[in-house]
């Protein structure tokens, strides 16, 4: 089976489609946006999230792509969540990271696949959306007004 190297988890993944979509994601994310390695988070139950371990029920349920930011105010918190696909990008698949978010609490919501993305930057807005994913600098000044 054919495997690419994760940098995030340090380790040889299996080469899924979907893994390829994220791999070329965080290599964006990390190499032009300038989001740091050590706020993503990759493939991770709601469960082990930090903010959520003492939440009383949690579906079973993975994050694909989490990016934490950090500040004063708050040390950590969830700043983008990435649902990353091998298909075309469906109302069902933004409405899956949307009731995901339900849970983590992340300021942005993203669909993403080989070449597209779809970012909601306004949860309660249906048509707050843009199709490019803005640097970490920029999510960040965005979050702290």
């Amino acid at each position: 089976m054919k495997q690419v190297y994760d940098s995030i988890r340090e380790q040889w993944v299996a080469a899924t489609p979907e893994e390829i979509v994220r791999q070329r994601w965080i290599q964006k994310m990390v190499q032009e946006l300038q989001f740091p390695k050590e706020l993503l988070v990759i493939e991770r139950e709601l469960k082990m999230l930090p903010h959520l371990q003492q939440h009383p029920q949690l579906p079973t349920r993975r994050v694909d792509l989490l990016s934490f930011g950090k500040g004063i105010e708050r040390p950590v918190f969830p700043l983008l969540l990435i649902e990353c696909k091998d298909e075309s990008l469906s109302e069902q698949a933004l409405d899956q990271a949307i009731a995901y978010n339900t849970f983590v609490q992340a300021y942005y919501v993203a669909i993403v696949n080989r070449d597209q993305i779809r970012l909601r930057y306004n949860l309660a807005c249906s048509t707050c959306e843009i199709d490019r994913l803005p640097s970490f600098i920029d999510l960040m000044e965005a979050v702290n007004g």
